[in-house]
């Protein structure tokens, strides 16, 4: 059946300008399969397409290892931030329709708008929200949506006491709060909330019926994904979170062959069967570069990194690549296309992962080179990793050791209980439970764990392994000169979250 799948994607691959052959397809239907072992990923499903067809399709591994559900082709995963391109197009189409422009200011929308400093939140304009230079570190303020019970304006309006790193417009530094914002002004111009905007506009004329705006719809269909995050040598199972309140920046959950269809209407730059959804206009607009991205250059077939509106744009052997990421927790996903070529690939994988980005490299250098014998991109990454993480076992290891020659003195435990504040997210609560000192930060209800004291004042502590894959955190407090707590701090390592960016002081 998978054969005659790829003779079938054969045929349809002669409108593409660079010849893919069946051995290409079947040299990268091998490559994913001992990729997947190789980073020991549960399931994964990949579709590659060219203008109006679906040429390969396929799912690879377990949807649920327990069950022994395997992945297909409509199998449902989180694309995360795939879902940035469907808000900044929509954005384009509002743009077209004359109800707004790039250029008006988010205050003139939406009121509870603010930033840093006055001249930026006065000047911010709606094509900022779309292209991630606002002058913030990448993920600053993450903590205030995920898995929290805040509402997009107490998000949005919490931005003010985020501390910049670079000036206004000068930077990138990513943020899914922008793209939050972008929603809301969706729903102020159109009076439609954003899930209804994008399912009117772009999911049923697209007839993308396998796609869902929200967790909350899962329960209504089937054959979906489970996240999970490898550890200790095992993929550990990690339940759905709803992301209702970040939507516009990640909350699309979709199968390889619904997102086909996405992929094609921008390959087609707005067109797909004899429809026009936006303008060539507007393609235009939203994949040109807004803001550079400096990175090192560790391959020479690539030459620039930049931000469109809601896509990554960068070139590649020559060739423009359109691209996006998305992380959900327990998820990793990768979609691009090239529009000069008019070929575009969805990844998406059911666990914690580099593999999606890894083979898009293995991809480009196939389908435009013809390169079989290239650069093995996952073995290569996979030993890098092995390395890193024998550094960070090596870390670890050395800290363990330090465990005989801590301070276990630490105050009574009911001293270090009560309220704790910060300005920014709100409220920590530590409290004694079952003789355990226990915390919870009371607007994420799944951060919440009892703490084990390990030196000092400093405590350690897990959230809940079934809810997030963070790993072991501290906690620690601080002591006023009369020696009593005044302050708290939490840090746990991780690239995402930035928990530094609160501090929390006694109510």
């Amino acid at each position: 059946m998978e054969l005659i799948k790829i003779l079938i994607g054969l045929f349809l691959f002669t409108s593409i300008s660079f010849g893919q052959n069946a051995q290409q397809l079947k040299h990268l239907d091998s490559y994913f399969n001992k990729s997947l072992q190789e980073w020991n990923i549960p399931g994964m499903a990949i579709a590659i397409v060219n203008k109006d067809s679906i040429v390969f399709s396929k799912g690879y591994g377990f949807a649920n290892i327990e069950k022994k559900l395997k992945v297909d082709e409509n199998t449902l995963f989180a694309l995360a931030s795939n879902s940035k391109a469907f808000t900044a197009t929509s954005i384009a189409k509002l743009v077209e329709q004359g109800r707004l422009k790039w250029t008006d200011k988010v205050i003139d929308y939406l009121p509870y708008f603010k930033m840093y400093n006055d001249y930026v939140t006065n000047h911010f304009t709606i094509e900022d929200l779309l292209c991630h230079r606002s002058g913030l570190p990448t993920f600053s303020g993450d903590l205030l949506w995920f898995g929290t019970t805040k509402t997009p304006e107490e998000i949005i309006n919490s931005q003010q006491y985020l501390t910049p790193k670079t000036e206004f417009r000068t930077t990138f530094g990513y943020s899914n709060i922008a793209f939050l914002a972008a929603g809301q002004i969706i729903e102020k111009v159109t009076g439609e909330d954003w899930s209804t905007y994008i399912q009117k506009s772009f999911l049923n004329p697209l007839q993308m019926d396998r796609t869902l705006t929200s967790t909350n719809q899962l329960n209504k269909t089937d054959n979906i994904a489970t996240p999970y995050y490898y550890e200790n040598g095992k993929n550990n199972e990690l339940k759905w979170l709803n992301w209702d309140n970040i939507a516009p920046a990640g909350a699309l959950i979709s199968s390889v062959n619904d997102f086909s269809k996405w992929l094609q209407l921008n390959i087609n730059k707005g067109k797909l069967n004899d429809k026009e959804y936006f303008s060539e206009n507007s393609f235009e607009t939203i994949t040109t570069p807004h803001i550079n991205i400096p990175f090192p250059s560790k391959n020479e077939n690539v030459h620039f990194k930049s931000y469109g509106l809601g896509w990554y744009i960068q070139d590649y052997y020559g060739a423009k690549v359109v691209s996006h990421g998305g992380g959900y927790d327990g998820m990793i996903s990768k979609t691009f296309y090239l529009p000069e070529q008019g070929i575009g690939v969805v990844i998406l994988t059911n666990n914690l992962n580099w593999l999606a980005g890894i083979l898009k490299n293995k991809i480009l250098d196939v389908l435009l080179t013809n390169n079989l014998e290239g650069k093995d991109w996952s073995a290569d990454y996979y030993t890098f990793k092995k390395k890193q993480d024998s550094i960070q076992n090596i870390k670890l290891i050395k800290n363990n050791k330090l465990r005989g020659k801590l301070n276990p003195n630490h105050l009574k435990l009911e001293n270090y209980t009560g309220i704790f504040k910060d300005k920014i997210y709100g409220t920590v609560s530590v409290s004694i439970k079952n003789n355990q000192l226990h915390f919870s930060m009371d607007k994420t209800p799944i951060y919440n764990a009892d703490l084990y004291h390990w030196n000092n004042n400093i405590f350690t502590f897990r959230f809940d392994k079934n809810l997030t894959s963070l790993p072991q955190g501290k906690l620690w407090f601080d002591l006023n000169k009369n020696g009593l707590v005044s302050k708290l701090h939490i840090h746990v390592p991780n690239p995402d979250f930035d928990f530094s960016e609160f501090e929390f002081i006694k109510q």
